[in-house]
């Protein structure tokens, strides 16, 4: 954050809503002479000071400057959001019941074949025992 770039944002500010230099110092309350100073640069208005403290600090120099931004999310974007996200929770929970349905199918199946194998295990115990006799 340089003051000259500063200066310059305020001039191009200032000349694009069409205000002269005099009607700033005017609405500011100072001298056309402290307005211009301002704008040349000859004023600073922030220490190059703060940007290094503001990183140490881990934060951006507009909070050390004016204060923590607050940040108001916009409701309408919140609520597509969150159809959004329902939407995906609807999706998945389908997925798991359909998955969960699949996985309670194949180990039936599997405890069917079990019990299939046992009954076969039995009848070649059985079947065994006749040929040791």
């Amino acid at each position: 954050m340089v003051n000259r770039e500063i200066k310059s944002r305020i001039r191009e500010k200032r000349k694009a809503l069409g205000y002269t230099q005099e009607r700033m110092a005017r609405e500011l309350k100072i001298s056309v002479n402290s307005y211009r100073q301002i704008e040349s640069g000859s004023t600073l208005l922030i220490s190059p000071r703060v940007e290094e403290i503001a990183t140490l600090f881990g934060i951006d120099p507009v909070e050390l400057i004016s204060g923590p931004v607050e940040v108001r999310p916009d409701p309408v974007i919140l609520e597509e959001v969150e159809n959004r996200y329902k939407e995906i929770i609807k999706r998945k929970e389908s997925d798991f019941k359909i998955l969960l349905i699949e996985k309670e199918a194949a180990i039936e199946s599997l405890k069917l074949a079990v019990e299939s194998k046992e009954s076969i295990i039995g009848v070649l115990k059985e079947n065994l025992q006749a040929y040791k006799e």
